[in-house]
């Protein structure tokens, strides 16, 4: 059957309350003709009698009237008893009157008492169900605007999630608000956001509330930081326990002993990028419903996470050299630029390292290009890994590379870049189809801003030609600007 468009939908529960009111307008009018019909049988009763047994009889009519709207017990004829008793002794005290007569005025007040009672009890019983049906409605009213109210909350703390992920670029501001909207709307008192590394599958927390720095400090030394430590990240779905207390829970709550928690795993694609950790203090805190919203928002930061991944992976191919994993060119212009502006401020010099390989076409001409690569890989990593941890190496071109030395004056970067020119003289290449070992030695030239340049051209021209000085001088030695200006003797190889 097709609905009448535009025609009021009637839902069971209304149906039944339009009932229960045509029921109680039945029953309204029931009573008013019983009333009737009480009233003329009342004046009947009384009809006859003196004036104080009429009194006696519409006093006893008002009490009965009064006791059985009060209550709606059926042992309220029972009222009738000792009024009827009362009324007879005033009969017979007070009037003197015949048996005839008696029996005559009590019948008719017993039927008259009767009536009365059936009326109020009547009324009252259905009145009294109205009243429950129009309470428990009432009820329900709230209870709906409740589940209603907390809806809207939910969906508008998904909304700023959602919204917060399209405006924010920076990870951490998102985790930031979007936990603050998670702690509202679920009431929680603790919460954690861990990152999964793509690679090792190492996790760390990456947002929280409720937990102080030292207590964070703590839960990250006491377990594994791992993926299998976790049973939301080994499972991939959502993990509740009602009660921490009792129940089983993953070895990262050990220690956790009261209230209810829910972790849910933050994956896009298959891939695991995180979990979400939620507790509250109290047991069964966390409904299915309260699940299924976590997941919601935890999709939501598995996209801004997977988003800051690529836009991770772009930048860094950006300023990669692809063959050494060096930082290259536009990196390095970069660096140098910001290391002048903090220079400039705090009055300290910095040095630059331009670096050369030796003979490097013999290489390739002899022994391939392929060979060429596989060297400057290990000449790459031996240089990233025998520089200090504040320097950076970057791939300047070819078989060019250069050092960038952060706080450094010329006399000691000539020592650090002594120390790189015997790293890798030492080194052994080994190359497919190549019998023994490459060999393979590098020269060096160093400037020092402040001291040789005030600009970024002008130190790495000084730099170059302190390479090229090291090349004529015979290679595989270091020779710093400086030396050059000063006529001070060189650093060489041996």
């Amino acid at each position: 059957m097709t609905p009448v468009v535009g025609a009021p939908i009637i839902t069971p529960r209304m149906k039944s309350y339009f009932m229960k009111m045509s029921r109680l307008r039945r029953t309204t009018l029931l009573a008013a003709f019983s009333m009737g019909v009480a009233l003329l049988l009342l004046f009947v009763c009384i009809y006859g009698v003196s004036n104080a047994t009429a009194l006696v009889i519409l006093a006893s009519a008002a009490a009965l009237g009064f006791f059985s709207m009060a209550t709606s017990s059926r042992w309220t004829f029972l009222i009738l008893v000792p009024l009827t008793a009362g009324l007879a002794l005033e009969l017979v005290v007070r009037e003197n009157a015949s048996g005839l007569m008696i029996f005559s005025v009590l019948s008719r007040f017993v039927l008259t008492g009767v009536l009365i009672v059936y009326i109020a009890t009547l009324l009252t019983r259905e009145s009294h169900r109205l009243y429950l049906d129009m309470e428990r409605l009432a009820r329900e009213r709230e209870d709906a605007l409740a589940d209603s109210r907390r809806w809207i909350s939910r969906l508008n703390a998904l909304v700023v999630v959602t919204s917060t992920i399209s405006t924010k670029n920076h990870l951490q501001e998102i985790f930031t608000e979007g936990l603050a909207e998670a702690r509202k709307v679920f009431n929680a008192d603790s919460g954690l956001i861990y990152s999964v590394g793509q690679d090792a599958g190492d996790m760390s927390v990456v947002g929280s509330f409720g937990y102080s720095d030292e207590l964070l400090e703590k839960m990250q030394r006491r377990w594994e930081g791992h993926v299998t430590s976790c049973d939301a990240c080994t499972r991939m779905k959502a993990i509740t326990v009602d009660n921490l207390a009792t129940d089983d829970k993953c070895p990262n709550l050990a220690r956790v002993e009261t209230g209810s928690a829910i972790c849910v795993p933050i994956t896009s694609g298959g891939s695991l990028w995180g979990v979400l950790h939620l507790r509250r203090r109290f047991p069964d805190a966390f409904t299915p419903e309260d699940v299924m919203l976590a997941q919601a928002m935890t999709y939501q930061f598995a996209l801004a996470m997977q988003r800051a991944s690529l836009f991770e992976q772009v930048n860094r191919l950006a300023i990669t050299d692809p063959l050494t994993g060096l930082y290259n060119y536009r990196k390095m212009v970069r660096d140098i630029k910001r290391e002048i502006v903090r220079s400039r401020r705090y009055k300290h010099s910095f040095s630059f390292i331009m670096a050369d390989l030796d003979y490097f076409k013999r290489t390739n001409d002899e022994h391939g290009h392929t060979a060429g690569d596989a060297v400057l890989r290990e000449v790459a990593r031996t240089l990233n890994t025998g520089r200090r941890e504040v320097d950076r190496v970057y791939r300047y071109g070819g078989e060019e590379f250069a050092v960038l030395l952060p706080e450094t004056d010329w006399p000691e970067a000539l020592e650090v870049a002594e120390k790189l020119r015997s790293r890798v003289e030492s080194l052994r290449v080994e190359v497919e189809g190549v019998e023994g070992y490459l060999g393979i030695t590098i020269s060096m030239g160093v400037a020092a801003f402040s001291q040789d340049s005030l600009e970024l051209n002008e130190l790495v021209e000084a730099a170059d030609e302190a390479l090229y000085r090291a090349k004529d001088e015979g290679r595989n030695r270091v020779v710093t600007h400086a030396t050059m200006l000063r006529g001070l003797p060189n650093r060489e190889a041996g």
